[in-house]
């Protein structure tokens, strides 16, 4: 077994072998795949509550959704399920408050339907890879994140995710260097958001950007972004991204869950990076392309064996995208130093690689 996995009760395990009345906290597509699970299992929820200003005597899944009061006036201890998402700092302080009062958990929930739980077969399957990654990532603080989130996604314990975050304005700026000369390449660019981000870190001075974004909708407010802020030399493309030119199908939601899935009920086109930037250099690159986070990186393999960008990943759309993208990154370019870094999000969402090579830093 790997040295740093401390936990050796899954969350699902410490559902079905408490004593505890159990209470869930939250309804949507979350509370249903938990309650799902527990109807499968035989484990049976005694309530289930909502934030005070969400409670309208509603009824979820036959339960009528209560207050948190309602509950705690019920049971003197139960144990706290969290069934929803979020990055809002005044509702992650109001979780871990929650998690000091009563044992509490937040499953950890596969993004894709069909992918592998993370669990003890999990971990043994991929023993040699996690190890490997672990072993080479840049700092102790990556090595922390790494272990912590293999242990929250066991036993959903809060705990871990609490301990291991930080901001990433900060992260970006301490690790990546960024010159006024960048050309940064946003995949899955949603309404400009994080060039937005860029052009703070950068003091609005660049070289070029190009954004892909496969949502018509979230395109068309991309658009409105770019136009209302004046930005030059921007190349916006309304295509996702992959590791070849073509068209697969896509789940619009006009929103950021939007993903290239096999049972998507539209066509879009999608493009690799080094198809679009033929040879062009690039020094700064964003992939949150919800999944197909390796695929896109395969498609850039010419662009990061030569140049070398700056790289920001996200690591949590797959749970094997923790092993994968970082193999995959050193076997592109064996020069990256590549760190780990959580950011505020209860799930263990916004995970994130940020890749560099000391040539990167001095930008492009």
């Amino acid at each position: 077994m790997l040295p740093f996995i401390k936990e050796t009760e899954t969350a699902w395990d410490r559902l079905k072998n408490t004593n505890k009345p159990i209470a869930l906290y939250g309804m949507g597509n979350g509370a249903d795949k938990i309650l799902d699970w527990c109807d499968a299992n035989g484990v049976k929820v005694a309530a289930v509550f909502a934030s005070d200003d969400f409670v309208r005597g509603q009824i979820f899944r036959g339960y009528k959704i209560c207050k948190y009061a309602d509950v705690a006036s019920q049971y003197q201890d139960f144990l706290l399920v969290i069934a929803f998402a979020s990055e809002s700092p005044v509702v992650l302080e109001h979780f871990f408050a929650l998690a000091e009062k009563h044992e509490t958990l937040a499953p950890h929930l596969p993004l894709f339907e069909g992918d592998e739980v993370v669990g003890s077969s999990w971990l043994a399957k991929y023993q040699k890879e996690l190890m490997e990654v672990y072993t080479n990532l840049a700092d102790e603080k990556s090595k922390e994140v790494f272990a912590s989130t293999l242990n929250y996604k066991l036993s959903g314990k809060l705990d871990y995710l609490q301990r291991i975050t930080t901001q990433r304005e900060e992260d970006c700026r301490q690790l990546f260097q960024f010159s006024k000369n960048e050309t940064f390449v946003d995949l899955g660019a949603y309404d400009g958001d994080t060039i937005k981000e860029f052009l703070n870190y950068t003091d609005f001075s660049y070289r070029e950007i190009v954004a892909l974004e496969p949502d018509s909708k979230n395109f068309k407010k991309l658009q409105r972004f770019v136009e209302k802020a004046g930005l030059e030399h921007v190349l916006l493309l309304n295509k996702g991204i992959w590791s070849e030119e073509g068209a697969l199908s896509f789940a619009a939601s006009g929103g950021r869950q939007s993903a290239l899935q096999s049972d998507g009920k539209v066509e879009v086109p999608v493009d690799s990076v080094d198809h679009i930037m033929q040879g062009r250099p690039v020094s700064y690159m964003k992939l949150d392309v919800e999944g197909a986070e390796f695929e896109a990186l395969s498609g850039a393999a010419e662009t990061i064996g030569r140049w070398a960008p700056k790289l920001f990943v996200a690591a949590y759309h797959r749970d094997d995208d923790l092993w994968r993208l970082p193999l995959l990154l050193w076997q592109l370019n064996k020069k990256y130093d590549i760190y780990l870094r959580k950011h505020p999000y209860v799930p263990a969402w916004e995970l994130n690689f940020l890749a560099v090579t000391q040539e990167a830093t001095q930008g492009q």
